[in-house]
């Protein structure tokens, strides 16, 4: 039980530090002690290609989205059309089936309303005279 505290206290953490120093520390020394004025050069260059790349990449993928994003409006606005000219047609055809239900109503309306109308037109209608307007405004 000893053994394995000193393990688990001591030893690992000092295995793991051990590692974190020659991997993050060691190494880097080491990796600039070999560096050369032509490996800073293929650094520099790969570097500057990199960039290149991602510049070209995100300039195509710019105009891939927006071309995506013209379509997509395109096409919604086609769909919004066609779906609008679906409405109209259910529209008028419901407003067809109602008239047709209220059709003999309508006319029975509009037959009565034009009666009234004529009858009303005589009962005001002024007297026929020979004199026309003229003796109209003398008798006044």
């Amino acid at each position: 039980m000893k053994d394995w505290w000193q393990k688990l206290s001591i030893d690992w953490p000092c295995a793991l530090g051990d590692f974190l120093w020659a991997v993050l520390v060691v190494a880097p020394a080491r990796l600039i002690d070999k560096i050369t004025r032509r490996r800073v050069l293929h650094i520099i260059g790969l570097l500057l290609l990199l960039l290149f790349f991602q510049q070209v990449i995100a300039m195509d993928l710019t105009f891939l989205f927006g071309v995506d994003l013209g379509l997509l409006m395109e096409v919604s606005a086609a769909v919004f059309i066609l779906l609008a000219r679906e409405q109209g047609k259910a529209v008028l055809i419901a407003i067809r089936q109602k008239l047709a239900l209220v059709r003999p109503r309508l006319i029975r309306v509009y037959r009565r309303s034009a009666r009234h109308i004529r009858c009303v037109a005589r009962a005001l209608a002024p007297p026929s005279d020979d004199d026309g307007l003229a003796g109209a405004l003398a008798s006044w």
